[in-house]
């Protein structure tokens, strides 16, 4: 009776071990591949929600163009008063970063001051007049931008310039230079609209008065481009 017992509890525990390790063995349900029409699916839902990121293509070259500028605003001067200005520039871009503009502006030069000073003194202490700037620059584009403007994406340039030239005008004297910062935005393929911000410095003479100026220009512009044989 007592080798019987055994006998049945032996059996019974071969087979519990037995199903222990079958169910061991066998996959979870999160363990087990998807299938491949579900994998095909999430791909295919995912691809259209996420887009690829990483360098991309301009939609505006000006790489061997020439863009021609007509441009207008305000010149605040530094000894002498604030007044309009207006102008234009021809540019050529060497490469897609590095371009050479030839300017040209006119404004007028005049000194709100001087006609009560005229008229303590009995003559006219500043001679006001046009002034005439013909301006050299080289121009740097290192930031490429993109603005949500209305219900699309319009793509811009920042732009740094530096150069010089001559303000010619009684009250100036010597070489004129300057620097400033710009941004292009690529409204149409032949079309863009420019904003720059410009410090005019010059040694400039006022009422008894002669030092190094900084004279501030804020114009906006409006830029034709035109493709060149290059």
């Amino acid at each position: 009776m007592l080798r019987s017992s055994r006998g049945s509890f032996t059996v019974a525990l071969v087979v519990m071990l037995s199903a222990l390790g079958s169910a061991r063995a066998q996959p979870k349900p999160s363990d087990a591949p998807l299938p491949s029409c579900l994998d095909a699916t999430i791909k295919d839902e995912l691809g259209r929600e996420l887009k690829p990121r990483g360098v991309q293509k301009r939609e505006f070259l000006k790489n061997k163009k020439l863009q021609l500028t007509a441009r207008g605003g305000l010149y605040a001067g530094d000894l002498t008063s604030s007044s309009w200005v207006g102008g234009g520039a021809l540019s050529f871009w060497f490469t897609e970063d590095l371009g050479l503009e030839l300017g040209f502006q006119v404004t007028p030069i005049a000194l709100d001051l001087d006609d009560p000073l005229a008229g303590f003194f009995g003559d006219d202490r500043f001679e006001s007049g046009l002034g005439y700037l013909p301006l050299a620059n080289l121009v740097w584009s290192p930031i490429h931008t993109k603005m949500k403007i209305g219900d699309g994406i319009t793509h811009g340039d920042i732009q740094l310039f530096a150069g010089g030239g001559r303000l010619f005008h009684d009250s100036v004297q010597g070489v004129t230079f300057d620097a400033g910062i710009a941004l292009e935005l690529f409204t149409t393929g032949v079309v863009t609209l420019r904003f720059e911000a410009r410090d005019v410095m010059a040694v400039q003479e006022a009422v008894a008065e002669t030092r190094f100026t900084n004279n501030l220009m804020a114009t906006f512009g409006l830029s034709v481009w035109i493709p060149t044989w290059l």
